[in-house]
């Protein structure tokens, strides 16, 4: 019996390429044509970060740049048209397995490193689906994963002149971080037609303090360019 499934399997898998290489056979009507799209490919941007201040003291001095690299997968559902290839519909899903780096600088004179594996997942929404040339323009919301893998410096020391003589230090502890968290995304993208070439633009909202002693929240601008291949159509 078990032998008799893998060999049903098999006949299901390789039956649809083999009906459409075949136009002339009657079976071939048979064959549901294939709507949507599955992509996967490389991608890799640069990020720009900025933070609020903690309720202590003054720490955050500017944005800084960092960057984001992995890989990126998106599948789309529907056609356009009848007439249209499969993935051109309204709506798809997005998902990418990356490391980004946040960076944003201090008054202290070093710059706040924080490095997340990110995993972001969207829902991907074409408004211009009639149209030939912006097709694969869509906008994406989404929450976005991070787990904290890396973090410089150790800590960051402030000095605040105090409303009586003297001086006050404070130090915040980078080990102190979370090392989990969750953001809103929200973005923009095109992908040009004939190429795979997908430039997006998106904003990582900062909604929770970095640590429960570290009362800072961190947002991030990223624009990134991914290479995008079709890998499956269903």
């Amino acid at each position: 019996m078990k032998k008799l499934l893998i060999l049903f399997v098999a006949i299901l898998g390789v039956s649809p390429a083999f009906a459409q290489s075949d136009e002339g056979a009657d079976f071939g009507s048979f064959v549901k044509p294939k709507k949507s799209a599955f992509f996967i490919g490389p991608k890799a941007g640069v990020t720009m970060s900025s933070m609020t201040q903690p309720n202590e003291c003054d720490l955050y001095d500017g944005s800084g740049i960092g960057f984001s690299g992995g890989i990126a997968m998106k599948a789309r559902f529907g056609r356009a048209t009848e007439n249209s290839i499969e993935g051109t519909g309204m709506i798809g899903v997005g998902l990418e397995l990356k490391y980004k780096q946040n960076a944003v600088k201090t008054v202290s004179g070093e710059n706040l490193s924080l490095g997340y594996f990110e995993l972001p997942v969207t829902l991907q929404f074409y408004p211009f689906l009639k149209s030939q040339a912006m097709n694969s323009f869509y906008l994406e919301l989404g929450p976005s994963v991070g787990m904290l893998m890396s973090k410089s410096p150790d800590k960051l020391s402030v000095d605040i002149n105090e409303p009586y003589p003297g001086t006050q230090t404070i130090t915040y502890h980078t080990g102190d971080l979370k090392g989990f968290d969750v953001h809103p995304v929200f973005g923009l993208g095109y992908t040009i037609p004939n190429t795979g070439l997908d430039i997006n633009a998106r904003y990582y909202l900062g909604t929770s303090e970095l640590a429960e002693n570290f009362p800072c929240k961190m947002s991030t601008i990223e624009i990134s360019i991914s290479w995008l291949f079709k890998a499956a159509k269903f």
